[in-house]
């Protein structure tokens, strides 16, 4: 006989808990007082607001204020109005530089390491002419005008001038704010002819011509301007300027590392190989001091701009310089992690590719830092580093320094 099943054990009920209480119940936390209904951001104290938009003004993300003050009209009423004085010292760009000259332009903050992505329509109703080191637009209107603009991609102010652009085409240009009681603002155009400058205020009917009497100091003045020391009226190497004596300081410091000068000075980048391509001098704005960069076969110079002397310099410290055919960067490493401190970066041609190479200033050693040949290609005139997305912080810079926005003034006209 079967034995009959055994009970199945009855189930254990679940233990009940007590209520977990809830902080938010907490009847002491939601007490509000009745003096002080609950707010919204609109409704922060106008003291509160100008401290936050000051912290984007010190850190020179003007983009970000301009956006803070769309937020309301609270905001917008509490904080300046860049629009309302363009010669404003607080609103003008300084150490942005343009990575990409697309549709979507990028643009880098070198002062804090932030990239911003910014579409500028504005940019197809005028001829580009240059983009100073700062971050300024230079343009010009559309024909017949040619008129002169000054433009603040971050604000969006422009300034017009009432004087055409010369024809020639401009190889660099810098906007030098006056520092007077009565604001003022001069543009300088330097042009591809090797003993010419432009000069013109917003007020003037034309732009004022200069003939260099010494050929040398043109090109150092352009080595200046693309290394940053005309720093837009936003660093301390603004006033900086050159005299005889300097320029023949610096002529002599050439000839004392056994360089012919003339290798300095060739706009066009040479042909792969010729040794013209081993050698590349820059004049560099660097924490408010001013750097001599000599750029030679395997080796690279660092020479500091003293008061009637030049003096070698073994440290950058915590920075870091890219040199390229065209332009010069000085970059704080604490910025860009993976740039190392005190090195210099270059690219080193081979055929039509290149390599970007580091050289570390305190073991006077060099060593090719890239994975493999980056293409090194002209486009539209323009040489730039072509390599497999997504690129690097170090291909970015590079590519900064050896692709110029080049002016259209001159290839409109060459089109019609």
């Amino acid at each position: 006989m079967a034995a009959p099943a055994a009970e199945a054990p009855a189930p254990v009920a679940a233990p009940v808990l007590p209520p977990a209480r809830s902080k938010d119940a907490d009847p002491a936390r939601l007490q509000t007082s009745p003096l002080l209904p609950a707010a919204g951001w609109s409704d922060l104290p106008p003291d509160l607001v100008r401290r936050v938009a000051d912290s984007l003004v010190a850190a020179n993300d003007l983009d970000c204020y301009m956006d803070f003050r769309a937020v309301c009209s609270g905001w917008r009423a509490a904080t300046d109005d860049p629009r309302s004085d363009p010669f404003d010292p607080r609103f003008r760009p300084r150490r942005w530089v343009i990575l990409d000259d697309g549709d979507d332009l990028l643009l880098l903050n070198a002062a804090t390491g932030r990239f911003l992505r910014k579409r500028i329509p504005l940019l197809r109703r005028y001829h580009v002419l240059a983009a100073t080191p700062g971050g300024f637009f230079v343009l010009a209107d559309r024909y017949p005008s040619r008129a002169a603009c000054v433009f603040n991609p971050l604000t969006g102010v422009l300034i017009r001038f009432a004087a055409p652009v010369p024809t020639k085409k401009v190889a660099a240009a810098t906007v030098v704010f006056g520092r007077s009681s009565w604001p003022t603002l001069t543009l300088n155009l330097l042009c591809d002819s090797p003993s010419k400058s432009y000069s013109a205020t917003p007020d003037m009917a034309s732009f004022q011509e200069k003939e260099v009497q010494l050929p040398i100091d043109c090109h150092i003045s352009l080595k200046a301007v693309r290394g940053g020391v005309y720093a837009d009226g936003g660093g301390a190497a603004q006033g900086y300027r050159h005299g005889v004596s300097v320029i023949f300081e610096i002529f002599d410091l050439i000839q004392s590392l056994h360089v012919h000068p003339s290798m300095f000075y060739a706009e066009d980048l040479p042909v792969a190989g010729h040794a013209n391509d081993h050698t590349r001098f820059f004049i560099v704005e660097f924490g408010g001091e001013v750097l001599i960069i000599i750029k030679l076969q395997r080796c690279v110079k660092v020479f500091k701009m003293d008061i009637g002397s030049i003096v070698p310099v073994e440290s950058i410290g915590s920075h870091a310089i890219f040199i390229g055919h065209h332009r010069c960067l000085a970059v704080d490493t604490d910025k860009f992690p993976s740039v190392e401190s005190n090195c210099l970066y270059y690219v080193e041609r081979l055929g039509s590719s290149a390599y970007i190479c580091m050289y570390n200033l305190k073991d006077e050693k060099d060593e090719r830092i890239s994975a493999g040949a980056v293409d090194f290609v002209k486009l539209h005139e323009l040489f730039v580093l072509a390599a497999h997305r997504p690129f690097t912080i170090i291909q970015l810079l590079s590519s900064y320094t050896i692709n110029v926005w080049d002016s259209q003034l001159p290839l409109q006209q060459g089109a019609n």
